[in-house]
């Protein structure tokens, strides 16, 4: 029982580290090749933890055998575009300017119920807001919208922004003491940006308070 336990936190260990050594790559969407290199290294990883008869240094090599494919293969696809597309697959255009292209559908066996789920996921309301909806040699769903759907991004309304002073910016590295002690915080209180937006909303609500009086005087004369 104890050499059970040593050889499957060994292959553990092992399996930690050569799946670092092929880079965040490959701890992403799976494409195909990363998809068969990380079964085959869970399948080895098992195998060798709980069969005694297969030597632990065979199930190394061949650990290091996938790491070192897995690191060529990225490397020859980064030098030959063909090889990559080869490999990988290519992106298969599944929406064009608000149709659903039906052929690309079958090509991929994607349902439209697939394709109604990818769009529900992204916040998409209706399928004429979409340009180009794309699916990646990874499996993802990519979606770019109408340029006349498209939010409107502050800048655009000349508006700045500043966190505030108990705001969590996920874009900094926090340890979690400060991010907890943040959440349990009570939030403060801080006067709103000047927003174009909401003073034209408020200049066209006092605007109406005024036609109203005008309009209540005249009917008094």
């Amino acid at each position: 029982m104890f050499a059970f336990i040593v050889r499957a936190i060994a292959m553990y260990v092992v399996a930690l580290i050569v799946i670092r050594m092929m880079g965040k790559r490959a701890l992403g969407e799976l494409g195909l090749f990363d998809f068969v290199v990380m079964t085959g290294v869970g399948h080895i990883l098992t195998s060798v933890a709980l069969d005694q008869s297969l030597p632990f240094y065979e199930g190394v090599g061949v650990l290091i055998t996938l790491a070192a494919m897995e690191y060529g293969v990225s490397y020859l696809s980064i030098k030959n575009q063909r090889l990559s597309r080869l490999i990988q697959g290519s992106p298969v255009v599944m929406i064009k300017d608000g149709r659903i292209i039906r052929e690309n559908l079958g090509k991929e066996k994607f349902n439209v119920d697939d394709l109604m789920q990818e769009l529900r996921k992204q916040g998409i309301r209706d399928v004429n807001e979409v340009e180009t909806g794309i699916l990646e040699p990874s499996g993802g769903f990519s979606v770019i919208l109408k340029g006349a759907e498209e939010p409107v991004s502050r800048g655009e309304l000349g508006i700045d922004w500043e966190p505030a002073p108990d705001s969590i910016l996920t874009y900094k590295l926090v340890n979690r003491e400060e991010i907890f002690s943040l959440s349990d915080k009570p939030p403060v209180t801080v006067d709103p940006p000047l927003s174009l937006a909401r003073s034209l909303e408020e200049i066209h609500n006092k605007l109406d308070q005024v036609m109203k009086r005008l309009d209540n005087l005249e009917k008094r004369e």
